[in-house]
């Protein structure tokens, strides 16, 4: 068998150069998927929201070169607090139930049980 001789000369050293930052992707809808859900009150766009800002903290780069930084970017970590905000919102009857609505409730549920269990 042959063996491998390894030229000295032909040898080059690695150096490593660090990859350029990229503009994500899910950045605008990140950015505007709270909004939204705390407009419309949809529980399923909050908790995207969510789960696309924990996204984008956990994608967010270590070592991020502060030149080319956009500025129409927000912070991971107000993303993260702007979807659980959103996400209070649209669970906030939970948590503070208005009365008249309760009121309405027990009232109807009452006048239900009462008309079945008279027939």
């Amino acid at each position: 068998m042959s063996e491998s001789v390894i030229r000295p000369d032909l040898v080059i050293p690695y150096k490593h150069s660090p990859a350029k930052a990229r503009a994500e992707a899910t950045g605008m809808v990140s950015q505007t998927l709270p909004m939204a859900a705390m407009f419309m009150r949809n529980k399923l766009l909050s908790w995207s929201a969510v789960f696309l800002a924990v996204q984008a903290y956990l994608n967010e780069p270590a070592h991020k070169e502060e030149d080319n930084k956009d500025s129409a970017s927000q912070p991971p970590l107000l993303r993260i607090l702007f979807a659980i905000i959103s996400l209070f919102t649209c669970y906030m009857d939970v948590f503070f139930p208005q009365p008249q609505k309760t009121a309405k409730f027990v009232k109807d549920a009452a006048e239900t049980i009462a008309a079945a269990t008279t027939a």
